[in-house]
């Protein structure tokens, strides 16, 4: 049994590292809850926001990211 638990355990820890990577190297977010995408969306699936692109969200402020 513990080699179901140790499996599950690496699967989890690699589950978490790909969606640090994978919202580091998005190009879209939603402007209410911040969640990341890589394609551009209408509005976000999680809270319905508006889904916007980094690049005009750093223009606007001035900043890179």
């Amino acid at each position: 049994m513990s080699l179901f638990k140790n499996l599950g355990r690496k699967v989890e820890e690699f589950k978490k590292t790909s969606e640090a990577v994978a919202a580091e190297e998005a190009n879209y977010e939603c402007e209410n809850c911040e969640k990341r995408f890589y394609v551009t969306k209408s509005e976000c699936p999680e809270c319905g926001g508006t889904v916007v692109s980094l690049e005009d969200k750093a223009e606007s402020t001035g900043s890179e990211e």
